[in-house]
């Protein structure tokens, strides 16, 4: 028996982009739900993206032979709580919220049934420089030709993973292993780190006497430099989980931007501009690495791999396992 519904939880961008993909390649029922209506509507109506929406959680989470968790990483302990004794036991359960450590231990607490896999599929290269967050803004290939983070915890059902994989690759993306806390740890950097500077930067503006005038001229720069600011709830929460990463991290960035206080001071213009110069290289370097997507590949583990279509999710098909049998 294969899968027959995809239940997606949280329909924004991201969520609707694997509904998307799923729909694309997978012959699947997509379930959507999400706490707004109204995106909820989006999705199926505007974006074709969902055959049903559930405005009940606990309907959307029950009927999913895979459960995709788009949410906020500050919202799924109570998430997981809600629908723990209403999943089937052979549910593959993919975590895709901002950090794994939390949800591998709210997973072993709250769910009672299902196979918890903690998964991040990294947006693409080309749309890096896109800022959308909107369910319209969704598209099948947000994360085609990128990486697909693989986070199980080490006595995860080896089907559960294969799975796993496989759903990675119905996106476009290529699977890399990585360890729950090694993760969460590097995240902290691309994803905490961001948010203080939005944080910061939009108070220092919002403080000036100009602040209104500035509004009307404010372009796209300022609109990705502050978009972290979108998500106020898992930067806060980010900031704490790992409060000495955070110190550090706020530390260096002070570090830097006194060295750039003391050149703008000195009027050092070939200094500042010789700074600005080779970080842009270092970035351009960045975004062509990420674009050829060609990284120092991890080993994967051993895992019994079956053909990707025939066989996708029949793996974890309930007769396959043994009664009430656990992640």
């Amino acid at each position: 028996m294969q899968a027959q519904t995809v239940s997606i939880i949280g329909l924004g961008r991201a969520g609707v982009s694997v509904a998307l993909a799923v729909k694309a390649k997978l012959p699947v029922t997509v379930v959507g739900y999400d706490p707004n209506p109204e995106t909820a509507r989006a999705a199926q109506d505007k974006m074709k993206a969902v055959d049903a929406v559930e405005i009940n959680l606990y309907k959307a989470a029950a009927r999913a032979d895979i459960l995709v968790i788009m949410l906020p990483v500050a919202e799924l302990e109570e998430t997981f709580r809600a629908i723990g004794g209403v999943l089937q036991s052979h549910t593959l359960i993919l975590d895709f919220s901002g950090l794994k450590g939390p949800g591998l231990k709210w997973a072993r607490k709250e769910l009672q049934q299902g196979h918890y896999v903690g998964a991040t599929p990294v947006l693409a290269a080309n749309w890096l420089a896109d800022g959308r967050t909107e369910t319209t803004a969704a598209t099948a290939d947000l994360f085609q030709n990128s990486l697909f983070c693989l986070m199980p915890a080490p006595d995860a059902d080896p089907q559960a993973v294969e799975t796993a994989v496989n759903f990675g690759l119905v996106l476009g993306a290529r699977p890399y292993f990585i360890d729950p806390m090694e993760y969460d740890a590097l995240v902290q950097g691309t994803e905490a780190l961001p948010g203080f500077v939005a944080a910061a930067m939009f108070k220092a503006l919002k403080q000036s006497t100009s602040w209104q005038d500035m509004l009307r001229f404010a372009g796209s720069s300022f609109n990705l430099a502050t978009l972290p600011l979108a998500q106020p709830k898992d930067i806060a929460y980010m900031a704490l989980n790992q409060k000495e990463a955070s110190l550090r991290w706020l530390e260096a960035l002070i570090t830097e931007l006194t060295t750039l206080r003391r050149l703008v001071y000195e009027s050092e213009p070939q200094l500042l501009t010789a700074v600005f110069e080779e970080l842009a290289d270092e970035r351009d370097k960045w975004l062509l690495k990420r674009q050829d997507n060609e990284w120092d590949e991890r080993t994967m583990p051993p895992i019994e791999r079956q053909s990707m279509m025939g066989h996708m999710l029949g793996g974890l098909a309930p007769e396959a396992r043994k009664k009430g049998e656990k992640r």
